[in-house]
């Protein structure tokens, strides 16, 4: 009788293992079908990814609660009139672009100027990123751009010191774009293109002057408009005492377009003069 019982128990006990393994089977299955699906998906976002120079991040966007009607809006391509937005063009353009794709870009940033210009990381929150963005430090990178362009930049050309100057630009694909103070008359717009004409241009100015001055005041924080490129604007005075006696004073607004480089260096791609009219 005792020799019966142990024989069950130790029957039970198998059975027992027996169902373990079978579960431990089927969650297994279960685990391996699910796996492709994830990989799947990681795929899906590294085909969605944006290019480097295409605007992914619009934070010109003017809030009805702004303008005193709250509302939310979760769904950034659903048409509502609650939600005013300016035409946001796809890609910054580059020093190969022709003069009229230059000068819509130009007059798309001064239209963001006059509007004014919301908190982009409020808009980030609104707008569907790839995974990449969340992971910037808009904070550290918005410090790394202000200290190319008030110091490697401005004191290059403050010192003369064309390598320090030229060391803050993109040369390939940089490009000067001016309205000389006449935003109305596009015919005496004024684009330099690449970084030699840049260089060359800088040079001619050390030669007729005696001494720059720059001063930069920042309007607001960097706006980023993609990860790998930020917009960065500035009202200036320029002080250049010439070398045959005399001085020149220009002023007016600096709004600058960065990008970062694959060696994670932010450099200068374009640069966007609104100069102040003559009195």
């Amino acid at each position: 009788m005792h020799i019966g019982r142990y024989s069950i128990v130790k029957v039970k006990i198998i059975i027992s293992i027996i169902v373990i393994l079978v579960l431990g089977f089927i969650g297994f299955q279960v685990l391996k079908v699910q796996v492709p699906e994830v990989e799947e998906a990681q795929l899906v976002i590294k085909v969605v990814k944006p290019e480097g120079r295409q605007i992914t991040l619009s934070p010109f966007v003017e809030r009805a609660s702004e303008t005193g009607t709250k509302t939310e809006q979760k769904d950034t391509n659903i048409e509502s009139p609650e939600i005013r937005t300016s035409v946001v063009p796809e890609n910054v353009p580059t020093a190969q672009s022709d003069d009229a794709e230059i000068r819509e870009f130009q007059a798309w940033v001064s239209s963001v100027l006059e509007q004014g210009i919301s908190d982009p990381v409020e808009e980030m929150e609104q707008v569907d990123l790839n995974a990449e963005n969340y992971e910037i430090d808009y904070d550290l990178e918005g410090s790394v751009i202000r200290s190319v362009i008030q110091e490697q930049w401005r004191d290059g050309l403050e010192t003369y010191d064309i390598q320090g100057y030229m060391s803050a630009i993109w040369a390939d694909d940089f490009f000067y774009a001016s309205d000389m103070g006449t935003p109305d008359d596009l015919d005496d717009d004024m684009i330099f293109r690449g970084g030699q004409q840049e260089r060359e241009g800088t040079m001619k100015m050390f030669d007729v002057t005696e001494d720059i001055e720059l001063n930069l005041y920042k309007n607001g924080d960097i706006e980023f408009l993609s990860g790998t490129v930020a917009m960065a604007d500035y009202d200036y005075d320029l002080r250049l005492d010439l070398s045959h006696g005399g001085q020149s004073n220009p002023s007016g607004r600096m709004v600058f377009i960065l990008e970062l480089r694959e060696n994670g260096e932010w450099r200068i791609l374009e640069w966007y003069d609104y100069a102040t009219p003559d009195p």
